[in-house]
């Protein structure tokens, strides 16, 4: 165990020396980010595929797969709650070696995260044609997606499910397996969309269109959790022994995580609806770029997950500089790889927009929206990284507060008055660009007071 008053102390953003203790951090942070980025990757590809497979049938189309997508990520809200309360307390067991703990742990979640995921169903089915009435898309894009939904909603139990299990195994450093996972079922993904879309001319099987990719959606799914249940059964399901105060704590810990995930996504919305002001094309164009600007998301997920396991193993092992060195070394690396990425969403958002759409109308929209997102990535990595190492030292009140404030005073109350003053799209995306940059400073601020040193296999 590092002796706290012998290790190196670390300073955000001061320069890194290339040291042979550099290079085990830079092993161990890659090792955590590369494979839950590649995965969230592989989320995001999904997602791409079945839009492009989708768009050869019509723009309205492609509006009624992303409001339907949007409608779903408000459940994940659900998601953010036992993720968070699953990984801030496994990776502290897991770092003071409690390792019967951190099985009874992903036991009583796995079984609370089911029970709780059923009733949403309903309330999915319920609320879903009120949504989209609330976006105010067409009648004609509402009824697309209403098909689109139908089938998509039952795929809510195997989701949270599915991240019970990612955050389990990346509380106990691995998170290859899960990737590895991930490919089986991406490509079982593009195949099921692909067929049920278009079907197969030669036998003579018809495709079902929007239907088709809503199947699609929800046998991949379930085909996924299959395997994954099959990869944990022998490591995480050796102990069958179920605590409610785990499941209390877990609330404790993700219920602000997930009010936050809420109103994030929520701000999401308003801002569909914001873009929906400017028109059916204004918005597919939108909804282009969020889908091309997801793909900086990889590495961006992969750092967060890192900061997260990473502050709550070492807080666990009661390693308290070594959490900040930690920080302080994906802090710079994720910024030079974002920095990367943002400047080639910037050069080439004509290009990767194209793919999608030729509508000059569009295509325009989602160039301005990539340029505001490819010049903040960096402050929105930063953002990342802290907002992960704060929740893994279970600080999650803290995270709450500044990205709800940030992004409901800074970027959807000054996008309420561009709409007001109808005074373009491409002011609506600049909010957000301004917004990152006031975040990130926020985050930085808070992180900098040292509110996370609280070491020990408790949270």
């Amino acid at each position: 165990m590092t002796n706290i008053t012998q290790a190196p102390k670390a300073k955000l953003f001061k320069p890194l020396r290339f040291t042979p203790a550099l290079k085990i951090r830079l092993k161990k942070i890659t090792l955590l980010a590369l494979p839950s980025g590649a995965n969230s990757f592989l989320d995001i590809l999904n997602i791409a595929m079945a839009l492009f497979f989708i768009s050869s049938l019509g723009d309205l189309h492609i509006v009624a797969i992303g409001i339907s997508l949007n409608f779903l990520m408000l459940f994940f809200a659900i998601n953010a709650i036992f993720y968070i309360g699953t990984n801030a307390q496994i990776s502290r067991y897991y770092g003071a070696k409690e390792y019967k703990k951190t099985n009874e742990v992903f036991l009583s979640l796995f079984i609370f995260g089911f029970l709780i995921s059923l009733p949403l169903i309903w309330v999915g089915k319920y609320f879903a044609g009120s949504f989209f009435d609330f976006l105010g898309v067409s009648k004609a894009t509402k009824e697309l997606a209403l098909q689109y939904i139908h089938f998509v909603i039952f795929t809510i139990p195997a989701l949270n499910l599915k991240n019970i299990i990612t955050s389990s195994l990346a509380a106990l450093g691995d998170t290859l397996h899960p990737f590895l996972v991930r490919i089986f079922s991406t490509l079982i993904c593009i195949f099921l969309h692909y067929i049920l879309i278009f079907g197969i001319k030669p036998l003579d099987f018809k495709g079902y269109g929007i239907i088709g990719a809503g199947v699609a959606n929800l046998l991949s799914a379930y085909i996924e959790l299959c395997v994954l249940l099959l990869l944990v059964k022998g490591n995480l399901f050796s102990h069958f022994k179920i605590h409610f105060s785990y499941f209390i704590k877990a609330l404790k810990i993700g219920i602000p995580a997930g009010i936050e995930r809420f109103l994030t996504l929520f701000s999401l919305i308003i801002t569909t609806k914001f873009i929906t002001h400017f028109g059916d094309l204004a918005l597919a164009g939108a909804q282009i770029g969020t889908r091309i600007e997801a793909f900086s998301f990889m590495p961006g997920f992969g750092f967060m997950v890192a900061a997260m396991v990473l502050m709550g193993q070492n807080l666990g092992a009661r390693k308290i500089p070594l959490c900040a060195l930690y920080i302080r070394t994906i802090l710079i690396f994720s910024s030079l790889v974002l920095g990367v990425l943002g400047v080639i969403l910037a050069i080439f958002a004509k290009n990767f927009s194209l793919i999608f759409s030729s509508e000059s109308e569009v295509v325009k929209t989602s160039i301005y929206y990539l340029l505001a997102v490819g010049f903040s990535q960096i402050p929105m990595i930063c953002s990342f990284v802290l907002d992960g190492a704060l929740r893994g030292a279970g600080i999650t009140k803290a995270t709450l507060a500044i990205n709800a404030c940030s992004i409901w005073c800074f970027r959807i109350l000054p996008m309420a008055i561009v709409v007001w003053l109808n005074a373009g799209v491409g002011w609506l995306f600049f909010m957000i660009f301004f917004e990152t940059y006031i975040r990130a400073f926020i985050f930085y601020s808070v992180f900098k007071t040292g509110i996370w040193k609280r070491s020990g296999s408790e949270i």
